[in-house]
């Protein structure tokens, strides 16, 4: 299995809307790619998680880079690992905003640092959500 981290930034114009299509893509892409993960959204960055197949995460990024809605995209970690953090969820997300998109996709930070996962995964997560957009 094959994890990849990135953080990039919103486009200025960048909308509730297009949030919500990013969310509501991600999951039906993801659940037919067997591909799990973690969006975060501060008002002013991303910050995402993804795990699966190399084959199939390479190439979701490569897609994700060229995607107007953000700028500044940078690989934070990339590693194999033996088991993932976010299963069965094809997109966990979070944004600041209380009355942000997707309701069925979000998750209290709280209960995404209650999950089983490597010290330095949670460290890069944490330190993320620490940061004001």
């Amino acid at each position: 299995m094959f994890r990849l981290i990135y953080i990039s930034t919103a486009s200025d114009d960048i909308t509730k809307q297009d949030l919500e299509d990013i969310v509501s893509v991600a999951i039906d892409h993801n659940a037919q790619k067997a591909i799990t993960g973690l969006l975060l959204h501060n008002g002013l960055n991303f910050m995402q998680v993804l795990e699966g197949d190399k084959a199939e995460i390479e190439p979701l990024y490569a897609r994700i880079v060229k995607d107007a809605r953000h700028v500044s995209v940078s690989t934070v970690m990339t590693e194999t690992a033996d088991t993932r953090i976010f299963e069965p969820w094809a997109m966990l997300f979070k944004t600041l905003p209380a009355d942000s998109p997707a309701q069925d996709a979000r998750i209290d930070m709280a209960d995404v640092l209650a999950l089983e996962m490597p010290a330095h995964v949670r460290k890069i997560i944490t330190n993320f959500d620490s940061l004001q957009g």
